[in-house]
């Protein structure tokens, strides 16, 4: 395969629009919420769990898929994962509870891959220098399924039912898994040596324990885990409760806010990853550049907690979408630091880690919001969400601290070669 367009259109593509539909599935709760509470009676707690599942069973399934990824590698994972996600989405659009629950933990299975092939993907495809930047543009482009999870579907449930939303995304899911399977090339192995691993499963899971107790996952992926584990806790489910209970914004503002959150991470994203492309030809390690936007995520943060108005918030909520690019640089760091073999459970292994963060803290956030009785009018009071976000913040300056302490850097291993496609 030519290098360049083709590439971009065969391999980056697909893998980037399969993570965008994993982000509308992951954050659409943000916006169905609220109705879900109204029409089955159910209280933050449950809904965090009824949200928080779909992470439960992503970080669940992430050392199976890492080792998946590295034996067969991204596209034969996901595009059989994703038909499960279908099914978890029919089943999701029912009136029972339990069935939902069932419904978003299958959706959460089926697109359990998503992330981690496609940085695997670009891992294998792209040039050791460039991989910050094809991170940062799969997870930038991919932010737009968060942004359609916003305004665009509060606007089609006003005009339809909820239920809709979600039997079109299964439809989706089925055509993109087929297209996966006839358009993504696989890499030859004798120019891509490190893009699968044909040893046993009990080697495959060996490097799994290896990576685990690696210096370079324990120094940089403690900060990673948490940030992304609030991102992903905030703005799938309780950014839009803070808008509405502290904020006191009505459906379709917090909505429009949301959808700046998500713009905000795309330009985040895409920003970000040039700045550390620019910065990394300037002998800037992409070290510095992760240090430097993940600490601006924990400010953004521990600034919400003190903003004298709605205004403010809702500029801090833009603010905190922009810097989601922090965290995000751990996985090119890791790629770039082991082995090319292991890059796929480096990947997934780090993934486990941040959606199990995103679970427990999607559902502890709920838990300490329900520590508050609802006001007269059902709102929960700012205490409650000040106190829930103030944790958060406390847990992951820790983090920040341990990985910002002087003393062992990350290191580059040795780069490779460009893979070429062979016939399947």
């Amino acid at each position: 395969m030519r290098r360049g367009p083709m590439v971009i259109a065969l391999v980056f593509l697909p893998f980037m629009t399969a993570y965008l539909l994993s982000e509308m599935f992951r954050n659409v709760n943000g916006v169905v919420g609220r109705i879900l509470r109204a029409e089955l009676g159910i209280g933050p707690e449950q809904l965090g769990l009824l949200t928080a599942v779909f992470l439960a069973a992503i970080a669940g399934s992430q050392i199976f898929v890492g080792v998946a990824l590295d034996r067969y590698g991204p596209r034969r994972v996901v595009g059989s994962l994703m038909l499960i996600a279908a099914a978890g989405a029919v089943l999701f659009a029912a009136d029972d509870f339990g069935r939902m629950v069932a419904g978003r933990f299958l959706i959460g299975l089926g697109m359990a891959a998503c992330w981690a092939a496609a940085f695997k993907a670009n891992a294998t495809w792209f040039r050791p220098e460039r991989l910050a930047l094809a991170n940062s543009a799969t997870l930038g482009l991919a932010g737009l399924g968060a942004l359609a999870a916003t305004l665009p579907t509060e606007l089609i449930i006003a005009r339809t039912h909820w239920h809709t939303v979600f039997f079109g995304l299964a439809v989706i899911a089925v055509v993109l898994a087929a297209v996966i399977w006839l358009v993504v090339p696989e890499p030859r192995a004798d120019a891509a040596p490190g893009a699968t691993d044909h040893a046993s499963i009990g080697d495959a899971f060996g490097g799994l324990l290896a990576i685990a107790t690696s210096r370079v996952f324990w120094k940089i992926g403690p900060v990673s885990f948490l940030a992304q584990g609030v991102w992903l806790a905030y703005q799938g489910l309780w950014a839009g409760a803070w808008m509405a209970d502290v904020d006191r914004l009505a459906p379709v503002p917090a909505a429009t806010t949301l959808m700046w959150l998500a713009m905000a991470i795309v330009a985040g994203q895409l920003g970000f990853g040039l700045i550390a492309d620019r910065l990394q030809r300037r002998g800037i390690s992409l070290w510095t550049t992760m240090a430097v936007t993940t600490t601006g995520f924990v400010v953004v943060q521990a600034m919400l907690l003190v903003a004298p108005s709605p205004g403010v918030s809702r500029a801090l909520w833009i603010a905190y979408g922009l810097f989601t690019a922090g965290p995000i640089f751990t996985y090119a760091l890791l790629s770039l630091a082991l082995p090319p073999a292991l890059s796929g459970r480096a990947i997934s292994l780090l993934n486990l880690f941040a959606t199990l963060a995103g679970f427990v803290l999607q559902y502890g956030v709920g838990v300490i919001i329900e520590g508050w009785a609802p006001l007269a009018d059902g709102h929960y009071p700012t205490d409650a969400h000040r106190t829930a976000l103030g944790v958060m913040v406390a847990m992951q300056g820790v983090a920040l601290v341990w990985m910002l302490w002087p003393g062992w850097r990350p290191q580059p291993a040795a780069r490779r070669p460009q893979p070429v496609a062979r016939r399947r």
